[in-house]
């Protein structure tokens, strides 16, 4: 049997109740959305916790927050200019991020209540801990503080310690914690307390299950890699998955609609000091991942990636659909990147062994922050000039 025909023979066990529900209009075309997932320490290699989040939206540039404030938590976020954080880390080591969930019955009514980035915004720079955010963004839905429109949302939320997948609406509430391995969702809730709720149609779940299928295709390929460290280099792959040849109306990780992305690493020995967002400010296949670290020293964050200068080139580059690099040559690129800030982290990993001030580690991250911004933006400009030039060259 195929696999589309056993997912649908699944999907009809499984949501027979769907069939027989009204469908909300401004979702019966939902076949697109994000996709995020939890890969708890067991399966990294014993050093980090890592979040990740393919954001989809129709908002099309995305920036670098990188937020303080009085008797609040530092945080930085991948997301909309000035718009509270849809995936992001405090300072405390505490990472957070949102996807939308099912159309239900328990739509938010409350027009003054927060919009989801600004529930991430607040869990981010309050919250000290997993279970501090948790407890937080569950008070808030109990007090209606939450608009959503027609869809409920699933959250992720994790630390050094734990990590929650969170699935509710505006009046129900489903939490549990990620105990080992992997888990992930795209954008259809799993807990049965909250499965028989959904009126998301049978096709759109088995859409939504497809891109989950995919991403554990990619990190685990069928159970062979179980036995080595998920590393994001492998998470960068999973994110660019742009088509499923078995299933070509299957909507993929990384879409028409895919606007950015990130992998945020939680270092267990010293999470508040040397944790990490690997961020795509843009559609991942068209931009390379940047190691941003939590220490990062918020007066050296580029004015091109706080003003969406950057992304608006990636936005630019993907509307014509030029990639960056060709993606064996992106990966290599990346790699670069990725070594020479674990290099930075190990070597502030020492200092802090021995020692070492917070203000020393850093200078040291920052310095290799700076380093890698600046061959990324190099790497982009020039690929961008000259593609210019070849457009010119053409009309001519």
């Amino acid at each position: 049997m195929k696999k589309k025909s056993v997912l649908m023979c699944l999907a009809a066990f499984a949501f027979p109740f769907m069939a027989a529900q009204a469908r909300p209009a401004a979702v019966s075309d939902d076949y697109h959305e994000c996709t995020s997932w939890i890969i708890k320490p067991d399966l990294t290699g014993g050093k980090t916790m890592i979040l990740h989040k393919n954001r989809d939206s129709k908002s099309r540039t995305v920036c670098l927050r990188h937020e303080s404030a009085a008797d609040k938590y530092q945080w930085i976020a991948v997301g909309d200019y000035n718009n509270g954080a849809n995936m992001g880390l405090n300072s405390k080591g505490v990472a957070v991020a949102m996807n939308s969930g099912d159309p239900c019955d328990g739509i938010s009514t409350n027009k003054k209540g927060a919009f989801t980035p600004m529930l991430g915004q607040m869990m981010l720079a309050n919250c000290a801990s997993a279970a501090e955010a948790l407890k937080l963004l569950e008070k808030n839905i109990r007090e209606k503080n939450y608009m959503h429109g027609q869809k409920g949302s699933i959250w992720f939320i994790a630390d050094a310690k734990e990590a929650y997948i969170v699935e509710h609406d505006a009046v129900r509430f489903a939490a549990y914690p990620i105990v080992s391995g992997f888990a992930i969702r795209a954008n259809t809730w799993h807990y049965p307390e909250m499965m028989i709720y959904s009126q998301r149609p049978t096709d759109q779940i088995i859409n939504h299950y497809r891109r989950e299928i995919a991403v554990r295709q990619c990190l685990f390929e069928a159970g062979k890699r179980y036995k080595e460290p998920v590393t994001v280099e492998k998470i960068a792959e999973a994110s660019r998955i742009d088509q499923f040849p078995e299933d070509p109306k299957c909507y993929p990780l990384c879409g028409y609609n895919t606007n950015s992305a990130a992998t945020i690493t939680i270092d267990l020995e010293y999470p508040e000091l040397l944790s990490t967002v690997y961020g795509a400010f843009g559609p991942p296949r068209y931009t390379a991942y940047l190691p941003v670290p939590i220490l990062l020293d918020r007066t050296k964050v580029p004015e091109e990636l706080a003003k969406v200068i950057f992304s608006k080139a990636v936005v630019a580059r993907w509307t014509a659909k030029k990639e960056l690099l060709p993606q064996d040559k992106l990966v290599e690129f990346e790699l670069d990147l990725n070594k020479h800030h674990a290099a930075a982290v190990e070597e502030a990993r020492k200092k802090l062994k021995n020692g070492g001030k917070r203000e020393d580690v850093q200078k040291i991250l920052t310095a290799a922050f700076l380093r890698n911004w600046e061959k990324l933006r190099k790497l982009s400009e020039d690929a961008d000039a000259k593609q210019n030039l070849k457009e010119e060259q053409t009309k001519k």
